[in-house]
């Protein structure tokens, strides 16, 4: 499965993903992982900035902004997405948030 560079921001200012999850990774930074609403390709965000529990989205460090849609999962092609995404970035380990997130604890990613 191939790995391509996804539009600027200029072009695609939102994304919604589906079956979405929040990673932390050893650099302190939370990512959302999921697939893309229109394509159900695998996706994941650079660093989430601000975090809207309420409305369930996000905006990252691009400026992108994430809709996160239905309820958390996982998707194979997310987590290839993911894992080639680590390689790339050197991430020595990450761990899934998302329930914190859920819960409303720790809404913002730089705490």
């Amino acid at each position: 499965m191939p790995i391509w560079s996804i539009r600027p921001v200029e072009s695609e200012p939102e994304v919604s993903i589906a079956r979405w999850k929040v990673i932390e990774i050893d650099a302190g930074t939370r990512h959302f992982v999921g697939l893309d609403e229109r394509d159900f390709s695998g996706r994941v965000s650079s660093a989430i900035v601000a975090f809207d529990h309420s409305r369930l989205c996000g905006r990252t460090l691009s400026g992108r902004v994430y809709r996160l849609i239905g309820s958390p999962g996982q998707a194979d092609s997310a987590d290839y997405v993911w894992q080639q995404w680590c390689v790339v970035n050197e991430v020595a380990s990450f761990s899934d948030v998302t329930p914190q997130l859920l819960v409303g604890a720790g809404d913002d990613p730089g705490a």
